[in-house]
C-alpha cells in the first residue's frame, strides 16, 4: 500500500485507491519560473478512495474536480467521492479506446477479429487520430476547464479514467499556457507509463495471452506520438498556439495571463 505524505518541493501525493494521481508542481516555465505545487493535480477516477486517500486530498483544499470521463464511463467506475466543499464539473472528452469496443474485446477474446480490428499499426492510429480530434471538436469543454481553473477552481483535481490520455491533453494545455516548454510537458505526459501508475484493466486474459496484450498495449500506454500529434494539432489547425487559444478557444491573453499568475510562481 502506499504512503501518504506531502513533498513540499514537488507537491508529491501518493494514493492507494486512486490511479496515477500527480501534481504538476514544479515543472519549469521558459522564463525561468515553476508551476506552484499544491495546484493542480491530474488524476484518474476518484471513485474508490481509501479512508486514508479521503483525508489527504482533504488536507490539499481541493475545491473544484474536473471530470473528463463520459457518462459510461462513471457507470462503469462508479461516481467521483469528493473532497469536502469540492465543487464537481463534469467535462467528458473522447476516450481514445472507444474505437475498439475495448471491455468487450478483451473479454471476448477472439484473436481474428483482434488482429483485424487493432493489429498492423491500428490501435496506435485510432488512439493519435483522437488526440487529434480531441484538440478540434472538444474545445468548448477544454475552454470550459481552464475558465473554471481561472474561476476561482484552484486546487484544483482534473481527472479522467486512468489519468493518462484526457487528463494527459488537458495537462499539456495548461501546462502550455503557463510557459512549459514541450519537452517538459512530454516528461511529465509520459511518467504515466512508470510502472507505479500504468494503467492495468482487471482482467486475467491480457495475463494469460501475450499476443493479446501486446495487441491491447497502445491502449493500457501512453506514447510520445500521441500527444505529440495533439501539440501539433493546437499549433497549426488555427494557424499557431496563440490563435488556437484565441480563436479556437476563446480564450484571450487576459485570461491567459490570470492563469500564469495563478499557477506560476
Amino acid at each position: 500500500m502506499g504512503q501518504h505524505h506531502a513533498d513540499p518541493e514537488g507537491g508529491t501525493v501518493v494514493l492507494e485507491g486512486v490511479r496515477n494521481f500527480r501534481d504538476i508542481g514544479g515543472l519549469p516555465t521558459i522564463d525561468g519560473g515553476r508551476i506552484r505545487p499544491g495546484r493542480y493535480f491530474r488524476s484518474g477516477h476518484l471513485a474508490k478512495p481509501t479512508d486514508a486517500d479521503r483525508a489527504a486530498l482533504a488536507a490539499l483544499g481541493i475545491r473544484l474536480v474536473v471530470d473528463l470521463r463520459s457518462p459510461a464511463d462513471i457507470e462503469l467506475d462508479g461516481e467521483d467521492a469528493l473532497p469536502g466543499g469540492a465543487r464537481w464539473l463534469n467535462l467528458p472528452m473522447t476516450d481514445p479506446a472507444r474505437h475498439a469496443d475495448f471491455w468487450a474485446d478483451i473479454r471476448s477474446g477472439d484473436m481474428t477479429v483482434l488482429r483485424e480490428r487493432l493489429g498492423d499499426g491500428k490501435a496506435e492510429a485510432a488512439i493519435a487520430r483522437d488526440y487529434r480530434d480531441q484538440v478540434v471538436t472538444r474545445r468548448a469543454n477544454h475552454t470550459a476547464l481552464l475558465n473554471a481553473l481561472v474561476d476561482d477552481g484552484l486546487p484544483a483535481v482534473v481527472h479522467c479514467s486512468a489519468g493518462k490520455d484526457r487528463a494527459g491533453i488537458a495537462a499539456a494545455l495548461v501546462q502550455r499556457i503557463a510557459g512549459v516548454p514541450d519537452d517538459a510537458i512530454m516528461a511529465n505526459y509520459l511518467e504515466s507509463n512508470d510502472p507505479g501508475r500504468r494503467y492495468s484493466p482487471n482482467t486475467d486474459k491480457l495475463a494469460d495471452r501475450p499476443e493479446l496484450a501486446a495487441l491491447f498495449a497502445p491502449f493500457l500506454e501512453v506514447r510520445a506520438e500521441y500527444l505529440a500529434g495533439a501539440l501539433e494539432t493546437m499549433d497549426t489547425h488555427w494557424g499557431g498556439f496563440a490563435a488556437y487559444l484565441e480563436e479556437g478557444l476563446g480564450f484571450g491573453p487576459d485570461r491567459q495571463k490570470r492563469l500564469r499568475e495563478l499557477l506560476v510562481d
